[in-house]
């Protein structure tokens, strides 16, 4: 969760301690959440007293941080790329709002996105702080919540287990199972060139299970309902990748492992985007059913497929039907 701002021409950023990060060291929280310096930049960062943790300095990169935990710290300036600022409100009330996000737009500042970030867009809009009480990836669209004030944001992070989600993506191949499982747990890559990216494997430290269940197949693809249990990074295209059906447009865990490489060093090109197929990830945060803390009773979020998924399964659909 973030709350950003500018103070006298200075961005500050302060973020929220999620479920998912509880018991990390401050260290790795920040380098793994704001990825444009390196774990040992932070602990010097951390050192120089330029990290303030629940209103105070933590002392050390060692230190632990818990879930709710408040981190503040002074951005820096970086020149945006543009993002898809198509946002639908989905519900609202005096606590909360749930949002159905486009494709192309960060959550949380990262690298060097920091205004163009749907919280700051979405502040600007409505005049209010907003806290993302969960993250999605830059390239996944749909359901996304987040509080208006931190109490109400840390009761639903804290029964975070309450909380189910599903997701649809289209992935490459015919699945042939209409309900399989994936457990196996997830953990950091070592043998990748890029440093966040992820691998299922029997010995990773991070338990991890998802279900899937088949929706239909068209022309070489499948539509896949994903029903997280746990809420690893990555968690969904790690395990699908694994199972043997990458997500379409999924630079990192796609067809080829090179695709990401391609990207961060040659940008969007025209051959990149034929291999790929799509621009982004085919991947669509579909439903979101949490207990409502003030409420006290249980809200289901819907978010309505995005045109391009819809554009992609329709084109290919009509392909393979005029074969």
């Amino acid at each position: 969760m973030n709350d950003n701002r500018e103070t006298s021409g200075a961005r500050i950023v302060e973020t929220a301690v999620g479920a998912d990060s509880d018991g990390m060291r401050i260290d790795a929280f920040l380098a793994r959440r704001f990825t444009y310096l390196s774990r040992s930049a932070w602990q010097s960062e951390i050192r120089e007293g330029k990290i303030l943790l629940n209103g105070n300095g933590p002392g050390s990169p060692h230190r632990q941080v818990c879930a709710g935990d408040v981190v503040r710290f002074a951005g820096r300036e970086l020149e945006e790329p543009a993002v898809d600022e198509r946002i639908e409100i989905l519900y609202e009330d005096e606590w909360l709002v749930a949002l159905s996000k486009s494709g192309n737009m960060p959550v949380h500042p990262s690298g060097r996105y920091f205004n163009n970030t749907l919280v700051r867009i979405m502040e600007r809009r409505m005049g209010c702080r907003l806290l993302p009480v969960h993250r999605l990836d830059r390239e996944t669209s749909g359901v996304l919540l987040l509080a208006k004030d931190s109490l109400t944001a840390s009761r639903i992070q804290k029964n975070f287990s309450r909380v189910s989600k599903s997701y649809v993506a289209i992935v490459h191949g015919v699945v042939g199972a209409r309900r399989f499982e994936v457990d196996v747990p997830i953990g950091y890559d070592p043998s990748s060139k890029i440093n966040k990216k992820r691998l299922a494997w029997s010995e990773a430290p991070e338990q991890a299970f998802t279900a899937f269940r088949t929706l239909f197949s068209f022309g070489g693809y499948s539509l896949v309902r994903a029903y997280p249990r746990t809420g690893r990074l990555h968690q969904i295209r790690v395990h699908l990748r694994h199972a043997g059906y990458p997500i379409v447009g999924d630079k990192m865990y796609g067809k080829d492992p090179a695709f990401y490489l391609r990207f961060i060093t040659g940008g969007m090109t025209g051959e990149l985007a034929r291999e790929l197929e799509m621009p982004r990830s085919a991947l669509h945060s579909r439903t979101l059913k949490f207990f409502h803390p003030h409420e006290k009773r249980t809200m289901y979020i819907k978010a309505p497929l995005p045109d391009d998924i819809r554009e992609f399964i329709k084109e290919r659909s009509m392909r393979c039907r005029n074969r």
